[in-house]
């Protein structure tokens, strides 16, 4: 249970010092206007970034249940229409959060919530929702990420969302490079590898991984920031179905 806590304690964070303009998703690069316009920024009342989220339609917010946990819908803020986190935007508060049934908080299998705004959400052009893909994506996928995390453990939240791109890997080679967490990777989920030097970090949980298109994964654990070890994501096509029926 302390490994545990501490892993999810590592892709999280907590209080965090003003964003400087050189930390970002480790070993990402900067976003482009129009890369991400589904993007969310979720917010404490102090409006402080402490997770990600997609935009799936005007009223709902995909996110994990880990980021959700112990919040008040009515003081979080989906923040949309922006790259960096000090620009101005629209923050849209919270009506509810709807955890999946299967949520696993020792092994977060299943570890997604969606979060529902009391407003509809604007569109715009910056301002988008995306689709979720239906179908099991194959290991070697090269897929992107999207974030606004810090570069290291110690770091703090990036000012402009970065981006990086993520190797799909099959279960088995994600399990074999886990050790002793390898029983954590599931039925829901996805692992990612680059290298060494590239992947998730502190604030990056809850962002979506996206293959031409559309949303295949979302961050879910890391030990502890690009060490060379898998990104672990829920598989959308494993909750889909749950969030359709929902939305």
């Amino acid at each position: 249970m302390v490994c545990i806590g501490f892993l999810v304690l590592c892709l999280l964070g907590g209080a965090l010092a003003v964003p400087t303009a050189d930390k970002r998703i480790v070993g990402g690069f900067p976003a482009e206007s129009g890369d991400a316009p589904w993007m969310v920024s979720m917010r404490n009342s102090f409006n402080i970034h402490f997770c990600g989220g997609t935009l799936l339609n005007q009223r709902f917010v995909l996110t994990t249940a880990v980021c959700m946990s112990g919040r008040l819908s009515s003081t979080t803020m989906a923040v949309v229409g922006s790259r960096f986190l000090n620009t101005v935007a629209a923050p849209y508060y919270g009506l509810q959060t709807i955890t999946h049934p299967q949520y696993n908080q020792n092994t977060l299998e299943f570890n997604v919530a969606l979060f529902q705004t009391i407003q509809n959400i604007v569109f715009t052009t910056i301002v988008q929702p995306i689709q979720l893909e239906a179908d099991y994506v194959d290991a070697g996928t090269r897929a992107r990420f999207f974030g606004w995390g810090a570069t290291g453990q110690d770091g703090s939240n990036s000012n402009a969302l970065m981006t990086v791109n993520l190797n799909v890997l099959n279960n088995d080679a994600c399990r074999n490079s886990l050790g002793a967490d390898a029983m954590r990777v599931g039925t829901s989920s996805m692992c990612t590898l680059n290298r060494e030097g590239q992947g998730l970090c502190v604030n990056d949980a809850g962002g979506a991984l996206v293959f031409d298109g559309m949303a295949i994964g979302v961050a879910s654990w890391k030990i502890p920031c690009a060490t060379g070890r898998p990104d672990v994501f829920v598989r959308v096509s494993e909750i889909r179905n749950w969030v359709m029926s929902i939305i």
